[in-house]
């Protein structure tokens, strides 16, 4: 009985030893523990209202009040808002947002969080750019707008003129009443249109649209993301905007920016391609100093699905060369900077240039581009005309049971 009481009370002081070892291992456990509350602070924050964000300093869509209000009369001073100071933080005020984390060399998220509002406020703060106007024809060459090379929000051509005093009812249609082009290329068209009605393809020539600015781009883009998700319930936003984006440019990457791109179609026609307005367009605009930009043989090189009604100014010079070539804009630019292809000249001239400058053979001519293979889920969106409509301010056509018939390139 007596080692037996010995051993327990052995037992009892090795456990009385141990515990205090055991402690500090438990208490090394519990940060392990609360680790995972750390790593959901990101989301939770993703999840927060626009209430809950503002409390913290953080202001984004659906902000309100006094805050709101001093951010956008800020902005507005700045040059990058153009709608109202109400307090109410909407669209127009995140592009404004945008606007300004761009040309100050932020983070363009659209929100005013702590560094945004800290360069915003700054006396150094960059303000837009003033009301200067590019004139687009002034280069020698063609001006290449397209996914990779894109002109700010703030870009606007020069000498832009309403289409419809150049080119009247008897040529063509105007279908919005504000289109507006560069007065160069209109003039163009309407030499055109007049050269179409001389060979007896006069009739039912509509011009669906012209010049778009930055907001009228990002317009027409959402709307036709929304109309993606609403035809495919189980599209996810991401999905949709990549589908909308193989038929209608990102705001910065749309010719129609430039004042010299136009959507011709022909009017109360559910389609354009294989009618004779397209087959005299495609034989003869390029005499008028137009191209026809988005051609199916071209799709992997210009990004976009063909527009056959989809004409681009660039001079009779550039557009004949192209023609003659088989070439789109990205390829003839190419052409011209890596030498293959000269100015004012023919492949005779380049190989007189290519001697001059101490070449022993003549260069050879650039090798046609493989036809790209069709690709299946392009289908939907090649052939018709995509008129997405013009932006909001433009007055609604007489023709509104007419076909949606322009582009959105």
């Amino acid at each position: 009985m007596k080692h037996a009481v010995k051993r327990i009370a052995a037992l009892l002081l090795t456990a009385l030893l141990i515990c205090p070892c055991l402690m500090p291992a438990a208490l090394a456990e519990s940060p392990a523990e609360s680790a995972p509350a750390a790593t959901e602070a990101p989301e939770a924050k993703a999840t927060m209202t626009p209430a809950e964000l503002q409390a913290q300093g953080i202001l984004t869509v659906g902000a309100k009040g006094d805050d709101v209000t001093r951010l956008q009369q800020r902005l507005k001073d700045l040059g990058y808002l153009s709608g109202k100071v109400d307090g109410q933080f909407g669209g127009g005020t995140k592009r404004a947002v945008i606007a300004f984390q761009r040309r100050n060399k932020l983070d363009t998220d659209g929100v005013a969080g702590q560094e945004t509002q800290a360069r915003l406020y700054a006396d150094d703060a960059l303000a837009a750019p003033g009301e200067e106007k590019t004139d687009v024809l002034a280069g020698e060459l063609p001006m290449l707008v397209n996914k990779d090379h894109v002109v700010d929000e703030f870009f606007t051509p020069a000498d832009l003129v309403l289409v419809n005093t150049v080119i009247k009812k008897d040529l063509a249609t105007v279908k919005y009443k504000k289109t507006r082009g560069v007065k160069a290329a209109v003039e163009a068209l309407k030499t055109m249109l007049e050269a179409a009605k001389a060979d007896g393809v006069g009739k039912k020539w509509q011009i669906a649209a012209g010049y778009r600015s930055w907001d009228d781009q990002n317009n027409m883009l959402n709307a036709k993301i929304k109309s993606y998700k609403s035809k495919n319930k189980g599209w996810s936003s991401s999905r949709a905007r990549r589908a909308a984006l193989r038929s209608v440019a990102e705001p910065g990457a749309s010719e129609h920016h430039l004042g010299l791109a136009f959507d011709v179609n022909r009017k109360g026609s559910s389609t354009f391609a294989g009618t004779k307005n397209s087959e005299w367009l495609n034989e003869h605009c390029w005499e008028y100093g137009f191209i026809i930009r988005y051609q199916k043989e071209k799709e992997e090189i210009t990004g976009f699905v063909a527009e056959p009604w989809h004409i681009r100014y660039v001079g009779v010079e550039h557009a004949m060369y192209m023609k003659e070539h088989n070439l789109c804009l990205e390829e003839y630019l190419q052409g011209i900077e890596d030498g293959t292809i000269v100015l004012n000249g023919s492949a005779e001239n380049a190989a007189e240039a290519a001697g001059e400058a101490g070449e022993e053979e003549e260069p050879e001519n650039p090798e046609e581009p493989e036809v790209p293979e069709e690709d299946p889920d392009a289908a939907d969106d090649m052939g018709e005309p995509d008129d997405m409509g013009e932006p909001d301010d433009m007055e609604e056509p007489d023709d509104m049971g007419e076909p949606e018939d322009a582009d959105a390139a």
